[in-house]
């Protein structure tokens, strides 16, 4: 049986007071109560951070890409393997979204120009692990181990305003 350990009477009264004076400032000076608190940078062990995927997900819009191209990186993603190939070919790819080989060429153009997804071989596409997992997990530690020289010359760059061609 394992003994929970429950704060001391002192830290419950030092946690209380704080609040009490948070409360009495907003109330003094206007402001808002968040429940949250402030969220420190996802780290991982040994210094890496792969955590990419969620800032390229958050600013997904950006890319500016085409309802094609969002439904190809989508399907690329759920059928990739553990080295983040997909095996298809695009007129596979046509029947599957029912439309022509073309489309699914701007769309996988599209794609290549961003770095999320690339030929890798006639008939199989490679999915940049940096999009395809969230939160570094495993398998994308393991496959970006396995890339890295590809992964350095294929870097996701998000198109903020300030980096943008003038």
């Amino acid at each position: 049986m394992s003994r929970v350990a429950h704060p001391s009477r002192n830290v419950l009264e030092d946690q209380s007071r704080t609040l009490l004076k948070a409360l009495e400032r907003i109330s003094r000076n206007g402001g808002t109560i968040v429940a949250d608190p402030p969220r420190k940078g996802y780290a991982f062990p040994g210094g890496k951070h792969l955590a990419l995927s969620t800032e390229i997900h958050e600013n997904l819009w950006r890319f500016k890409l085409s309802p094609m191209a969002r439904d190809l990186l989508d399907h690329i993603v759920a059928t990739h393997d553990e080295d983040g190939l997909v095996r298809a070919t695009q007129q596979g790819l046509g029947a599957h979204f029912q439309c022509h080989r073309s489309k699914i060429s701007r769309a996988m153009k599209m794609l290549d120009t961003h770095n999320f997804a690339w030929k890798h071989m006639q008939g199989q596409y490679q999915l940049n692990p940096c999009y395809a997992y969230r939160w570094g997990s495993r398998k994308q530690h393991a496959l970006v181990a396995r890339i890295t020289d590809v992964l350095k010359a294929r870097t996701i760059q998000l198109p903020l305003p300030e980096t943008r061609n003038r």
